[in-house]
């Protein structure tokens, strides 16, 4: 048993559920974590950034562009291969494809994770679609070996815009645990797909991570997200 299980779940692309991943997969192994990063997505988007962030010519061999191992495990059998790759004190983060596409690979890595991370904009439209998900992890609840911690996570939100907590209060509304950090629409989380993560906007995933290792999102084989790098 991994010491910390996240699945970034969506109905459709183009959530952030990559983009999340990523980042928290950073400031995880950042604070002293083994990190296992899981690209579950058959169009391995995780995957093509790490290979392409290892070419950017500001690193200097044989510095690696991501700090912790990744793996592409697109499968429907991710939930019995998984135990098999990750090692006891891994933080495995699984970035999910799409449900409407890829519904069989998502509910396995749904079944697997202690907890399952729903990157939402604070929009109705994007509010609408995590019903969808809600009711695919109510389904697989049955065949897991003890209850996943679903979360909203706001992202893509507007500075002082009124519109993040009228999301926050319709979510809270409808049922789902919202994580108290919300992450704002940057351009240093928009253009970074392909690069190394930099040093300025960590601090956001930090909080991210921080709210997902707290005692109201705790498991019982969670770890405490405590930062050793000030970076």
């Amino acid at each position: 048993m991994t010491s910390l299980s996240i699945a970034l779940a969506n109905l459709k692309p183009g959530t952030g559920k990559t983009t999340s991943a990523v980042w928290l997969a950073h400031v995880f192994a950042e604070a002293g974590n083994p990190v296992l990063l899981v690209d579950a997505d058959p169009s391995g988007s995780a995957l093509e950034w790490s290979d392409l962030a290892a070419m950017d010519p500001r690193l200097a061999p044989p510095q690696a562009a991501f700090p912790f191992r990744i793996v592409a495990l697109p499968s429907r059998e991710l939930h019995r291969r998984l135990p098999e790759i990750a090692r006891p004190d891994d933080v495995v983060i699984i970035d999910t494809p799409q449900l409407e596409d890829h519904a069989g690979i998502a509910r396995s890595a749904l079944r697997y994770a202690d907890k399952i991370v729903i990157p939402c904009a604070p929009s109705p439209i994007e509010i609408n679609r995590t019903t969808p998900v809600r009711e695919e992890i109510a389904e697989v609840e049955a065949a897991r070996d003890r209850p996943a911690r679903p979360a909203v996570l706001l992202n893509r939100c507007v500075a002082r815009a009124h519109s993040t907590a009228d999301a926050r209060q319709a979510l809270e509304d409808l049922g789902y645990d919202v994580l108290d950090t919300a992450v704002p629409r940057l351009e240093v989380y928009a253009q970074s797909f392909g690069m190394p993560i930099p040093g300025p906007g960590r601090q956001v995933w930090r909080r991210v991570a921080n709210d997902l290792t707290s005692d109201t999102f705790q498991t019982p084989n969670s770890v405490n997200y405590q930062r050793h790098s000030h970076s």
